[in-house]
């Protein structure tokens, strides 16, 4: 299930790519490259889990930060992409503004571990995820 959100985030971006040159604005084609960021840090938070062997030294704390991160960015996107309604940005400034959000967020969690923290071990959600879940 994991794999198939992943899979429609890519189904959004592909017709929002392939479509951006008939379109009189860039709202959908902010919302795919929305997507297609959302998506990766979906993957990425699928392959994460304990006992999947991808990463090693994983706890279940970088996971949950994961999820916090694309619902983030996911969210976010949606407040922002009405200011495309009526006016086109170029693709490759879309492309690098999520690149340069999403990259240092997913470094700050696996490589960094200052993302603030969402589960503890032996003690459950911290205040930070539940609250995120809520906004």
């Amino acid at each position: 299930m994991e794999i198939f959100r992943v899979v429609v985030a890519a189904l959004i971006f592909v017709p929002a790519w392939a479509g951006q040159a008939y379109a009189s604005n860039h709202y959908l084609l902010f919302l795919g490259m929305a997507y297609l960021f959302v998506g990766f840090v979906d993957l990425v938070h699928t392959l994460v889990y304990k006992g999947m062997g991808v990463f090693h030294h994983i706890t279940a704390n970088e996971p949950s930060q994961l999820w916090i991160l694309a619902r983030y960015l996911e969210s976010l996107s949606f407040l922002a992409a009405p200011s495309y309604a009526r006016r086109k940005a170029p693709a490759g400034l879309l492309f690098s503004g999520y690149t340069l959000i999403t990259l240092p967020a997913v470094v700050l969690i696996l490589a960094w571990r200052t993302f603030p923290d969402c589960f503890l071990e032996g003690k459950g959600l911290t205040g930070f995820k539940v609250i995120s879940e809520y906004v």
